[in-house]
């Protein structure tokens, strides 16, 4: 076996073992703290505007109030989400199609790329092999697809996280493992494909 052939090979299997952890790690951690001063601020002031507080009990009122001193903050939120765990939240959701073109890029086209590469190379021997190998490089091209499905994900639950961002919510977002696993299988799948079908390519030129 060629020496190109080896490094291929041997990258594939370590893309693939990335993959695995790039699925099912967290790739965000979203954290939302609730503002204790700024809620009793708001609460202090909806009583005051409400108009139930009598005139003759708003003096005593305002000093109870200026009494009170709150600080400090609670968290209301803190998930750690996967691509597995995004998609299975969006198909619950009733975002078929999302969930669907999920997995379809992170775990249908991997699972094909894998298994058709595999496939010609244990049966290299005959001569039809090499369109499998093909086949594979077809689905090469797709693997840029992975990124931009992890960028939608992201894009999508920043968006929808910092929509939500006040005084009175603070949200905090961080990329996770799962992200960089991810990220490592897609660069790393993409470099031991073009080993691999080249490879292949040369074989099946004809020497002159």
């Amino acid at each position: 076996m060629p020496f190109r052939q080896k490094i291929g090979l041997v990258l594939l299997m370590g893309a693939y073992l990335l993959l695995i952890p790039g699925l099912t790690e967290p790739v965000l951690h979203i954290t939302t703290t609730l503002d204790k001063g700024e809620l009793t601020a708001l609460g202090k002031e909806a009583i005051l505007n409400s108009g139930s507080i009598p005139n003759f009990l708003m003096p005593m009122t305002l000093e109870v109030f200026n009494q009170i001193q709150v600080s400090g903050s609670v968290v209301i939120q803190d998930t750690a989400k996967s691509i597995l765990g995004t998609a299975e939240g969006l198909w619950r959701d009733g975002n078929l199609l999302v969930a669907f073109l999920i997995v379809f890029f992170s775990v249908v086209i991997p699972a094909l790329k894998l298994g058709l590469l595999g496939f010609s190379y244990a049966m290299q021997r005959f001569s039809w092999s090499g369109r499998y190998a093909t086949w594979s490089a077809l689905l090469s091209k797709w693997s840029m697809a992975d990124v931009f499905v992890m960028a939608l994900i992201i894009s999508f639950l920043a968006i929808k996280a910092s929509a939500n961002t006040s005084s009175l919510l603070q949200t905090h977002i961080q990329l996770e493992n799962g992200f960089y696993y991810f990220l490592g299988y897609c660069l790393v799948s993409i470099l031991s494909s073009q080993l691999l079908v080249n490879e292949r390519r040369s074989e099946s030129i004809p020497q002159s």
